[in-house]
């Protein structure tokens, strides 16, 4: 037997186990979202705890700014309460300059269940970023 045919016979396998737990759809929704959490974790600059001044060069760090403004003003929206914000930037090369683009948000609040809530915050942030809603995610902080 080719080491092919033992690798198709596994995968087949495994995919018949998978079928009989069930729940596959969840089991590949879990994988898919820690997938993109990953992504969205692996970018340079990402977090509000990343905000602050660079040693070298003495200029404030754009992307930690913006991660911490937002998370201050959010966190004033009416029903929102305490808010944390994860942005996915893009760099781009402009002449000598790195830029770095937001690609996609993560907001995660105590007020995330409630849709209003929801849908206030996934439009501002829209708004103040200029990227288009369905890249914004609202998640409800777990207790």
């Amino acid at each position: 037997m080719s080491i092919w045919n033992e690798i198709k016979s596994k995968a087949v396998e495994t995919f018949n186990k998978l079928k009989k737990v069930g729940h596959v759809e969840l089991i590949i929704a879990i994988v898919a979202i820690g997938l993109i959490l990953l992504v969205y974790f692996g970018s340079s600059c990402s977090s509000s705890q990343n905000a602050s001044i660079n040693s070298e060069s003495g200029e404030y760090d754009y992307c930690a700014g913006v991660v911490k403004e937002l998370e201050t003003k959010l966190s004033q929206s009416e029903g929102a309460g305490e808010v944390s914000v994860l942005i996915y930037w893009k760099e781009t090369a402009e002449g000598d300059d790195n830029l770095y683009v937001p690609e996609g948000v993560i907001i995660i609040c105590d007020g995330g269940n409630d849709i209003a809530v929801k849908m206030r915050l996934i439009s501002s942030v829209a708004a103040y970023l200029g990227i288009s809603e369905n890249k914004i995610n609202v998640l409800a902080k777990s207790n």
